[in-house]
């Protein structure tokens, strides 16, 4: 994302509209042939082979000879201008700041408005370390025979950002969903690390309360389970303010395996606040209060 923030003021809209051509190419295949990404740009031949040189020279795509055509995709750089560009210009964001969290499936940027509001930037970055495990999230991809990397990135983003809209109107300790854009979402943005990385709680027995009573309330209200919980996709500040991140895996209290996976988020935490704050509770019983009335 930085490389793109970088390339950005450089691009004309006639290479976008040429990168945005491949990416609707890209809907019905890997790669996308000249005759398509011309017929999806509008552009003559020659406006069409020279945008692709441009955006090809700057690292954007992908050049692929092996077929009788030439043919093209997006990179991860093409596509992350593309979605800094409509970032841009809708006047969500005006500056990226410096990557602030890295994991396997998700870079996360500061950044800020014109009005020097501050937010975080999530990039899903799915595929990255292994194509494979993209199946682990075939609930939500659903059965297309043809999944690009483009493809479910951009279901992921929306994923998350739809699950913060409805989790944030019930006023909890969630980031406060801004924007999303192809694999990007803009979220608030707090000042703190993950509960993995903090050396010491002050009031441990509070944070974990305040753990559990949020995702109770969110599973009575908004029906939703995390799937995914523990002390990585909890973050904390120096006041003890906590966010719960990472709502790409949520499952409705409705799916079948529902309660296992409510299990193993409130075991995940009980077990990490008891082997390092010695915070002492029974799983069993904060579970069976979730389904109290």
């Amino acid at each position: 994302m930085a490389e793109a923030a970088k390339l950005l003021p450089n691009l004309e809209k006639e290479d976008l509209r040429i990168l945005m051509a491949i990416e609707l190419g890209m809907k019905r295949s890997e790669y996308v042939k000249i005759s398509d990404i011309r017929f999806y740009a509008r552009y003559p031949i020659e406006e069409t082979l020279f945008r692709l040189k441009k955006v090809h020279k700057n690292d954007l795509i992908i050049r692929n000879s092996s077929e009788y055509e030439i043919s093209y995709t997006l990179n991860s750089h093409g596509y992350d201008v593309l979605a800094l560009h409509a970032l841009v210009e809708k006047n969500i964001i005006s500056q990226l700041g410096p990557l602030i969290g890295k994991g396997k499936e998700s870079d996360v940027y500061s950044c800020r408005d014109d009005n020097e509001n501050i937010y975080a930037l999530k990039i899903y970055r799915m595929g990255r370390t292994s194509f494979k495990n993209i199946k682990k999230y075939r609930s939500f991809i659903g059965k297309r025979s043809h999944l690009s990397w483009l493809y479910i990135n951009r279901l992921a983003a929306k994923r998350e950002y739809r699950a913060l809209n409805k989790i944030y109107l019930l006023k909890l300790n969630t980031p406060k969903p801004i924007a999303f854009n192809r694999h990007a979402v803009v979220m608030s943005y707090l000042r703190a690390k993950e509960l993995v990385y903090c050396h010491s709680i002050k009031n441990p027995d509070k944070i974990f309360n305040k753990i559990i009573k949020q995702i109770k309330v969110i599973y009575k209200k908004a029906n939703m389970i995390h799937g995914d919980l523990g002390e990585f996709n909890i973050i904390l500040d120096a006041k003890e303010n906590i966010l719960i991140i990472d709502w790409l895996q949520w499952v409705p209290k409705e799916h079948p395996n529902a309660h296992s996976l409510l299990e193993r988020d409130i075991e995940n935490v009980c077990n990490y606040f008891r082997k390092k704050y010695n915070v002492i509770s029974n799983p069993d019983e904060i579970v069976a209060e979730f389904y109290k009335n």
